[in-house]
């Protein structure tokens, strides 16, 4: 019974001993503790370790970090991505997902153009009622080399970029992401919304993810170019603004970004936070003639570039509607308190025989509503008319002497105008 006593005595001791030495040890030397505990999570059981090796993120989804509890804060990353409870309380640390699965598509542009040139010279001249040297213009024809962007929108080798990188073009090369430099066909082109298709003559090449849901104001934006020749550039900012008119003669609306855009970035992809296309990169707003970022440019919604280029490949050519008026603002009204809901497109002219002729529409009626959507103004009418098809039937409202009317118009195709003169505003081709 004694020795077992002693026993008994002997254990308690020696684990006494081991707990004040653990605590001693915990004390003066942490970093053993904490290096005894690496080890024992690094003998994880196999089947944990291949799971864990196996496990990869979502192919396009921003690298991101967790903040503290309780804190909710930037960027839910897109509107095309639906928002999940690990998304709250995180900070976007990294695109290069974005870029990896958007940059493959993405091409550089090489064009040759003829380009006229106006030079002031001095003229000798023997008129007597004039100086013995006058200055004169000299107009010449000069060989350019222009540079641009654009988009592999399908493995058939199609290629979205601007109207304005390939118009008067006599040769165009396109350079791809993995060095080679091909020639490309111009299917088609729309000076309106400033795109282009062209054709690539290779097979399921790499192409870019098409964003299913429109960006809104605030998403992350990045654009991907090829800027001044310095190909897969990427820049980033958030969307500054949507439904920008910005050629009043269109009426096409645009995607306004403070992503930087320079010369040679025209025709690129401007994507989202999770790759995705959401517009193509088209010109910039500078208040300086010589152009410039300044932190505004524009890019062409992917939804409508997407119809554009359906049309470019089934008609060559884009079918726009068309209802026979010319409009302005309606003039507002001295000590007229509510001027928006007054506003209007006020018809200032009707062609003979068009849509509007024939529903009754006249000069001096102010079109308020097409399809019970409100038209603000002649710039509203305009691009609502844009995007309505040839063959559709619409209810225009108008007022009229002060009452409220309504006409049955059946829209019909756009006919051919002469070229449109270039806007002399500020929003200048981005490259």
């Amino acid at each position: 019974m004694k020795n077992f006593v002693r026993l008994i005595q002997f254990v308690a001791q020696f684990v006494t001993l081991g707990l004040a030495l653990a605590f001693v040890i915990s004390l003066f030397a942490p970093q053993w503790t904490a290096r005894m505990r690496g080890s024992s999570a690094e003998s994880a059981p196999p089947a944990a370790a291949e799971q864990t090796q196996t496990a990869k993120p979502l192919p396009a989804k921003p690298a991101t970090r967790t903040r503290e509890p309780g804190v909710t804060f930037g960027p839910h990353a897109s509107t095309n991505a639906a928002s999940t409870a690990s998304d709250a309380g995180t900070i976007t640390t990294s695109y290069s997902a974005a870029v990896e699965a958007a940059s493959p598509a993405v091409v550089s542009i090489f064009v040759n153009k003829i380009e006229q040139q106006t030079r002031q010279v001095l003229v000798r001249t023997d008129n007597p009622n004039l100086p013995p040297v006058v200055p004169a213009q000299v107009v010449t024809n000069v060989p350019t080399q222009n540079m641009g962007s654009g988009v592999v929108v399908n493995a058939d080798g199609y290629v979205l970029t601007n109207h304005h990188v390939v118009e008067r073009a006599t040769n165009i090369s396109v350079g791809m992401p993995d060095g080679r430099t091909m020639p490309v066909k111009v299917i088609g082109s729309d000076k309106e919304t400033d795109l282009a298709v062209l054709k690539l003559d290779v097979w399921n090449t790499a192409t870019i993810p098409i964003a299913e849901k429109p960006v809104a104001v605030g998403d992350v934006v990045l654009a991907i170019g090829n800027p001044f020749g310095l190909d897969k550039t990427v820049t980033m900012g958030i969307v500054s603004a949507l439904g920008r008119i910005i050629s009043p003669e269109s009426g096409e609306d645009f995607i306004q970004t403070d992503a930087a855009v320079n010369s040679g970035n025209s025709g690129g992809a401007l994507v989202n936070a999770y790759g995705e296309l959401v517009g193509i990169t088209s010109r910039t707003y500078s208040p300086s003639v010589n152009g410039g970022n300044v932190g505004i440019s524009f890019a062409i919604p992917v939804d409508r570039a997407k119809k554009v280029l359906d049309q470019i490949i089934r008609y060559g050519r884009v079918i726009r509607a068309w209802i026979g008026v010319t409009c302005r603002d309606v003039p507002i009204q001295p000590g007229d308190p509510m001027p928006v809901i007054t506003g209007g497109a006020l018809i200032t002219a009707i062609d003979a025989d068009s849509p509007a002729a024939k529903a009754g529409l006249k000069v001096g009626d102010a079109i308020t509503r097409i399809d019970g959507q409100w038209v603000p103004n002649a710039l509203a009418l305009r691009n609502r008319e844009s995007h309505l098809e040839p063959g559709s039937k619409v209810t225009v409202s108008a007022q009229r002497d002060g009452k409220q009317l309504q006409f049955d118009v059946t829209l019909v195709e756009r006919p051919p105008t002469p070229a449109r003169a270039e806007q002399s505003a500020n929003p200048q081709p981005g490259g």
